[in-house]
């Protein structure tokens, strides 16, 4: 028979909701990054465990924990060394116990590498009692497991309160145990529930019990509706990562863009006023409604370049690709020369019509309207070449494959500015 985990999280220990309670509007964190660079990459490393062991966690972190269990589906935010639940991101669903085997286990740990790999999320908190003592071990046994159903993924909503998600909790494996370090420790066992470390003979020698939770011994107690209240400890969290399309969210009102280089041998930038963005090519979840401009600085003896990004708000979808065509120099000085000769004709043509036709002088007169049209002329299309020459962005939904250039929803002539 299977029971609603409300029930249960009463058996769990009645003090460690009271715990939880004082404060059940923030966001709580349950372990933090270690700043070396060595551990970043063990945490990179151990941000493939969606398994962590959770015995090294402090009591009131725990208290957190299992007062969340009968609230809903909890959802956390989990990159390998840093786990931190998110309280106010509520969701459906609900965890029921389901009693199984007694299962008991040792972890030994001789080293960093291990500490990081077995023990992710409290690694930066052992790591100097490892260091002292040269070796920790956690025995551990298993009464069951909370398991969650009904929740939906796509039932996580988008807002401040669930920023960051990235797993909810699947389901919570629960029982005692002892936390050592130092000596030798190891439990009898036949079976292993945890699947690392290993299981062997019973010895124990010069070892400290750093932490401890729960009686092994009493775990036998669990029945088909609850866990023992002095064997329902967590030990282990089994993870289930969140979708992309949750995962990958900004915050309220903002749309992601992806800036694509202007030039694969220059280095241009996103601005909005003075301030930088990122530099292409970048992806960031940006307010649409401010002007963002792409900025090429080549140096203090040429002039800046600049194109400027259309307004975004008019583009629709949550996702959009910018691609940039820099300023056409080229074009921009044939423009420039076209349109200066051009002027210059339409100022002499106007002239001699002018002086020539009221002065009934028919060859200056001539002149005038002959150099008059020539120079209109010259200006539509020098006009045109300066207008072409500007930076044109493209802007398209953002795909899983690059869009192609026929899949553009928008040609943009940029201001031209130097």
């Amino acid at each position: 028979m299977v029971a609603h985990c409300r029930a249960a999280v009463v058996c769990i220990g009645a003090a460690s909701v009271v715990a939880a309670a004082c404060a059940p509007g923030l966001v709580a964190p349950l372990a933090k990054v270690p700043e070396m660079p060595g551990d970043q990459a063990r945490c990179h490393l151990a941000a493939n465990q969606d398994n962590p062991l959770v015995t090294e966690w402090p009591a009131s972190e725990k208290a957190n924990l299992e007062a969340r269990l009968g609230e809903g589906a909890v959802i956390v935010s989990y990159s390998g060394c840093t786990l931190r639940m998110l309280p106010r991101c509520r969701v459906g669903g609900a965890y029921h116990w389901r009693r199984t085997t007694i299962a008991t286990d040792t972890v030994e740990i001789h080293n960093a590498d291990e500490l990081f790999a077995k023990l992710p999320i409290g690694a930066a908190s052992l790591e100097g009692e490892l260091e002292r003592s040269g070796k920790l071990a956690v025995q551990t046994s298993v009464a069951g497991q909370f398991q969650l159903d009904g929740f939906e993924p796509t039932s996580v909503p988008k807002g401040s309160a669930c920023e960051g998600a990235s797993h909810v909790l699947g389901a919570i494996s629960v029982g005692a145990f002892k936390l050592r370090s130092g000596g030798t420790a190891k439990l009898d066992a036949s079976a292993s529930f945890l699947g690392i470390g290993s299981a062997g003979g019973s010895s124990e020698s010069e070892s400290t019990i750093v932490r401890e939770g729960g009686v092994p011994d009493h775990c036998d107690r669990a029945s088909e509706s609850s866990p023992a209240s002095d064997c329902a400890s967590p030990i282990q969290m089994f993870l289930d990562p969140l979708p992309a399309s949750v995962v990958d969210r900004g915050p309220v009102g903002t749309v992601k863009v992806k800036f694509l280089p202007v030039q694969a041998d220059q280095e241009w930038n996103v601005v909005v006023g003075d301030r930088t963005i990122c530099k292409t090519p970048c992806e960031r979840w940006l307010d649409p409604g401010l002007p963002y401009t792409l900025k090429y600085d080549p140096g203090i003896f040429q002039r800046n370049e600049y194109i400027d990004v259309p307004d975004l708000r008019s583009q629709g979808g949550e996702r959009l690709l910018v691609r940039a065509e820099p300023k056409k120099k080229a074009e921009l000085v044939g423009g420039l020369l076209v349109t200066t000769f051009g002027g210059l004709a339409v100022a002499t043509g106007t002239a001699l019509t002018s002086v020539g036709c009221a002065g009934k002088d028919s060859a200056m007169c001539t002149a005038g309207l002959v150099t008059l049209p020539i120079g209109l002329g010259m200006l539509a299309p020098g006009i045109w070449m300066i207008v072409d020459s500007k930076g044109v962005v493209r802007v398209s939904p953002m795909a899983p494959e690059a869009p192609t250039a026929g899949a553009d929803r928008l040609a943009w002539p940029s201001g031209f500015r130097l």
